[in-house]
């Protein structure tokens, strides 16, 4: 058989083998420097989104389908129960060779592993259990929101398998299964939170033995992934915050770029420290994971100059989807949606007539967010919709061929240019972006690093003008209890910014120095009534004939993710939702004289009424 050229591993959350393959087909590709991606099925951890993983609503067999084009000697290798496999109907079909086997068929797949890539199988093993540990100082309880005290740990012990160069095995295979494991040349186990009385028999079996971790009474997910990521901090080259299922769906990536597992729970804010520790030790800023269900750990990250991308558990499908490069072809020459705008004599004269424009800015600054983007599109199929999405740089690292979408004009297929798109947070990730917090110059040198990033992909000219943060006023949802540095924004190239420095209040240009503007929002942070909000405003402006506006800022998972746009998330937002609020503005409202505006629009909007002298003051 040839080397591959991409190794696929297949598994699910309840697989008792489900991570020994993955660390050890990672170092058997990066010997061969052959790409590797891992995929596991996993259920929605802990953000409400539903109870099954939502498969086809955030398009991962597309993902799956796309990445193909771009290798043609795939190897597809599945470890699971049961005999209905994703992806292997389509491997199939495609001629590529799999390798398909169960749990208790763990040896014959190293060696048919092995054999494919004409490698001899080491002389030692990782050994670890593969059951649920209980963790009662993880258990979380605020009242309605629990978390149990209750996690496997095998998704955290990858760098034990990946530097040794070794084998894993999960403890609970069994005697005959560790029998085969001596007859294939295996000598020595390395022992993770195994216990005692498994070291004594494999002690008898004839192994050499070598305890490398315990889990002790008392501990928790941070004391053990603290140990393993000190560890190895010398091999690492990131860090990584998350829990068992998050951890899981991103191993892959993390085998790939030498990251660092840090586990929490309870012990979240417990966390920052080790993370900010093993940061400086990997010199890597940039932290990957979740906050979990804590965003007040993103505010303690950032006073330590930690930037968080947010890719949760079930949002992205493939991890190694940022390798693919689309050639710029005509993207780089295309027209920026804020280079195709109304004109001035349209917001002219809607100024006359005292129109009140509103505009709807969606928060997208997860890259856990990026399923809310075939709804957004879908969202744009309808007539008249104009609006802003912020997102971080790395969309286009992973979505790159979607985002083409915001530059191709309608009639053509696309949605341009109606959706305009926004820098979010600190452009590499997210964080809390307030004076106080996120230093001054990481927070500058981030945004610069994403501008330089969406640049190689659609060129300079169409990089955001426009900046939308996640909480530059007000740090752990504190609302009016920070505030911002516009300045940093201002030397990063932006033209405009909306804040949420007086969010919820009247409108009003927070800073101008003619070059760079920003606005203040009318929702308290992000509006889950959207319809309210706006017939709130329209009711306020009733007696001021002009000088008004208003932005609506949008949380959009709660409207945009899956099943979330049924409205099941906990807010109770939907789709359905959204659009009645943005039709009604469409309309004029019941006063005639509300229109729609992209937030750059907008920007043109106010500055035509400074000219003019016509802001009104509430």
């Amino acid at each position: 058989m040839k080397i591959p050229q991409l190794v696929l591993y297949y598994s699910h959350e309840s697989c008792p083998a489900r991570v020994a393959p993955l660390p050890v087909i990672a170092w058997l590709c990066r010997k061969r420097e052959i790409d590797f991606d891992g995929y596991f099925s996993v259920r929605p951890s802990l953000a409400g989104i539903g109870d099954f993983l939502p498969f086809a609503g955030n398009r991962h067999e597309e993902q799956l389908y796309f990445l193909s084009n771009f290798y043609e000697r795939i190897l597809f290798v599945s470890m699971g129960e049961g005999e209905e496999i994703p992806f292997e109907r389509f491997f199939k079909a495609r001629n590529c060779q799999s390798l398909v086997r169960s749990s208790d068929e763990l040896l014959e797949l190293y060696v048919e592993l092995f054999d494919s890539f004409d490698e001899p199988l080491p002389a030692e093993a990782v050994v670890y259990p593969s059951r649920e540990r209980d963790l009662p100082l993880e258990a979380v309880d605020l009242g309605s929101f629990k978390i149990p005290g209750r996690s496997r740990i095998d998704s955290f012990l990858y760098p034990e398998i990946l530097y040794r160069e070794a084998l894993a095995i999960h403890l609970e295979a069994g005697e005959r299964q560790f029998e085969k494991l001596r007859g294939l040349g295996v000598k020595r186990l390395f022992l993770a939170c195994c216990g005692d009385e498994a070291a004594e028999k494999f002690d008898r079996m004839g192994f050499e033995t070598d305890t490398i971790e315990e889990l002790k009474d008392g501990e928790t997910l941070l004391d053990l992934t603290g140990r393993i990521s000190r560890r190895w901090a010398g091999k690492g080259r990131g860090v990584a915050l998350g829990n068992d299922p998050i951890t899981l769906r991103w191993m892959a990536r993390y085998l790939r770029e030498d990251t660092l597992p840090i586990a929490a729970l309870k012990t979240l804010r417990d966390s920052v420290p080790v993370i900010s520790e093993l940061v400086e030790k990997t010199g890597n800023n940039i932290v990957w994971g979740s906050q979990i269900y804590d965003d007040g750990v993103i505010s303690a990250l950032s006073k330590r100059g930690v930037i968080l991308v947010l890719a949760h558990d079930v949002e992205v499908g493939l991890t190694v989807k940022d390798k693919v490069k689309l050639p710029s072809l005509w993207l780089k020459k295309a027209k920026a949606p804020w280079k195709e705008e109304v004109s001035d004599e349209y917001l002219q004269k809607k100024l006359e007539e005292g129109g009140i424009p509103f505009v709807f800015i969606n928060y997208a600054a997860d890259l856990g967010h990026l399923p809310v983007l075939p709804r957004y599109l879908d969202l744009h199929s309808i007539e008249g919709i104009r609006d802003g999405i912020a997102f971080p740089a790395n969309w286009w690292d992973f979505a790159g061929e979607t985002l083409e979408q915001f530059f191709i004009p309608r009639d053509r297929g696309g949605i341009f240019p109606s959706g305009e798109i926004l820098l979010s947070s600190a452009g590499l990730g997210v964080a809390t972006e307030a004076k106080g917090y996120l230093p001054r110059k990481v927070y500058i040198d981030s945004l610069l690093k994403a501008r330089q990033i969406i640049s190689k992909h659609c060129g300079e000219a169409n990089v955001p003008v426009g900046h939308y943060s996640f909480q530059d006023a007000c740090p752990e949802y504190r609302h009016r209890s920070a505030e911002p540095d516009f300045t940093v924004l201002k030397e990063a190239g932006f033209e405009y910014a909306v804040s949420y420095r007086e969010e919820g209040e009247w409108p009003r240009v927070l800073y101008d120095d003619g070059d760079f503007l920003v606005l203040n929002q009318q929702t308290v942070h992000w509006s889950f009534e959207p319809m309210s909000d706006v017939k709130k405003w329209e009711r306020s402006f009733d007696n001021v004939p002009s000088g008004v506006w208003a932005i609506i800022g949008l949380d959009s998972p709660f409207w945009g993710m899956t099943p979330c746009y049924f409205g099941e998330a906990s807010k109770g937002l939907d789709l359905t939702k959204l659009v009645r609020a943005m039709k009604y503005v469409l309309s004029g409202g019941e006063s005639g004289r509300l229109f729609i505006l992209k937030p750059h629009e907008l920007v043109r909007f106010v500055r035509l009424l400074k000219r003019s002298g016509d802001i009104r003051r509430e």
